[in-house]
């Protein structure tokens, strides 16, 4: 912490003030007690020299203050008897005269107190404060700063430290990036150098030799090798055939499943009700016949009231009938998309994969100079390629062998598969079985902690013998 040191503070004159007796007596001993004791404290003040002091006579000023000096001075100055007091009166008599005015005591004693520079307690008072305020600023004007030591931590080579690291990071980063570098390397490829070359040297042609219209000649692609077999025409009149034949089954099968819109129902059943009409035979108009007699209107609508009465109270009653879903009269396309399916294996083995597809009829106008060429030979077939055809085969028929007995166990699967309600039968049986079990545990006073750990135990020795648990 800073040290302060304190100058040696200035001696403190301070003034007392005068009672209305040392006033009224300027050479009694009022004045001569002041000087005594302003004699006393200048000494003082230049011994000491301390504040403390001051504040110790200010505190004493009041001290030896006596009344009973002053009233007797006042009553030395009246007369002393009462009888003077009237015989002084009888001799005043009343004579006319003018008015002098004449000024009160506390002028007179404020005139005094100017002449003799004679100050109020308030005033020295207000003095005193202002001169040790003074005083106490001075004092601390001339105190001296002394700072803190510098710390420790200061001096310690933090910077230093940090560009130290950083190096240290940077350095091992661009080792790092240049090893990575190193693993990824690869030689140099001339691929892209090659390519703008060229593609400068086209451009430099193309500048210098003026552009000529090529004529594009047409040039037909090559004949499979299909087409020379001598079996091809009769496979390609089989496909034909067999597609033919499958087209008319299905439009057969789509006009069994077909059915009349809703709107050609309505239509005909609006039709068959206009020729019914049209066929009924007109009835013959018959003359109306005049009863002579007069109707009981009154009966007529006591019946009418019946009949209504009667038929109000008969209402037709909702009557359940079982459903009649028409799913199960659907006919499945299943057996027949495999037996089709069947069908293409064994008929149509060069259309699959990777065999091209000759669906197309051969153009025979096109090639006028094939016409003769039926007896050309087939290409050869190697015994590699028949190896490879049957593998293929073989792969494809257990493929399709797996794939049906997946299906089956699928179906296999939900068929043996209990329904919802018989599930939560079984699960509602389960914990009625369960709670009773336990119910009956606790009532024989065995915890369920028990028979958990016996039963775990139990598991963990599934070779144990009968001996075993005798012992």
């Amino acid at each position: 912490r800073p040290t302060w040191d304190k100058s040696s503070y200035q001696p403190l004159n301070l003034h007392k003030s005068f009672s209305d007796s040392d006033l009224s007596d300027p050479s009694g001993s009022g004045a001569s007690d002041v000087s005594d004791e302003e004699l006393v404290f200048e000494e003082n003040g230049s011994e000491a020299g301390s504040s403390s002091f001051a504040k110790q006579q200010i505190e004493k000023m009041w001290d030896g203050f006596c009344l009973e000096d002053y009233i007797s001075h006042a009553k030395h100055s009246l007369p002393s008897s009462p009888a003077c007091r009237k015989a002084h009166k009888k001799e005043k008599a009343w004579s006319p005269r003018v008015t002098v005015p004449k000024p009160f005591q506390m002028t007179i004693r404020e005139a005094q107190k100017k002449e003799q520079n004679v100050k109020s307690k308030s005033q020295i008072e207000l003095e005193n404060h202002l001169l040790k305020k003074q005083l106490e600023e001075e004092a601390e004007c001339q105190k001296k700063f002394r700072a803190n030591p510098v710390p420790a931590a200061v001096f310690l080579p933090l910077y230093q430290d940090i560009v130290q690291r950083s190096e240290e990071r940077r350095r091992s980063v661009r080792e790092r990036s240049r090893l990575q570098l190193l693993a990824t390397q690869k030689p140099f490829k001339f691929i892209e150098r090659e390519r703008q070359r060229h593609e400068a040297r086209k451009m430099q042609l193309k500048e210098l030799s003026p552009p000529e219209n090529k004529i594009q000649v047409f040039r037909a692609k090559p004949v499979p090798k299909c087409v020379y077999r001598a079996d091809f025409r009769d496979k390609v009149r089989e496909e034909e055939l067999c597609r033919e034949i499958r087209i008319r089954m299905r439009a057969e099968e789509l006009l069994r499943n077909s059915s009349v819109p809703n709107s050609r129902l309505a239509l005909k059943e609006t039709n068959k009700k206009k020729k019914h009409r049209s066929t009924e035979p007109k009835q013959t108009e018959r003359k109306l016949k005049i009863k002579s007699s007069v109707p009981d209107f009154e009966l007529l609508h006591e019946k009418f009231q019946k009949r209504l009465l009667r038929q109000k109270k008969v209402k037709p009653l909702t009557v359940c009938e079982p459903f009649d879903l028409c799913t199960s009269y659907i006919p499945s396309n299943k057996d027949k998309i495999l037996k089709d399916m069947q069908e293409d294996e064994e008929k149509l083995k060069e259309t699959r994969w990777p065999f091209a597809s000759p669906r197309r009829k051969p153009q025979s106008g096109a090639r006028p100079h094939l016409v003769g060429e039926g007896k050309s030979k087939p290409p050869k077939t190697t015994e590699c390629t028949r190896r490879r055809l049957q593998a293929l085969r073989n792969n494809e028929r257990q493929r399709r062998q797996e794939y049906l007995q997946e299906l089956q166990e699928m179906e296999e699967r939900v068929k043996q598969m209990p329904l919802l309600f018989e599930r939560v039968t079984q699960k509602n049986a389960r914990i009625a079985a369960e709670k009773y079990y336990s119910n009956r545990l606790r009532a024989l006073g065995i915890c369920p902690e028990f028979v958990s750990k016996k039963g775990g135990a139990a598991k963990s020795l599934p070779f144990s013998t009968a001996g075993d648990f005798t012992s």
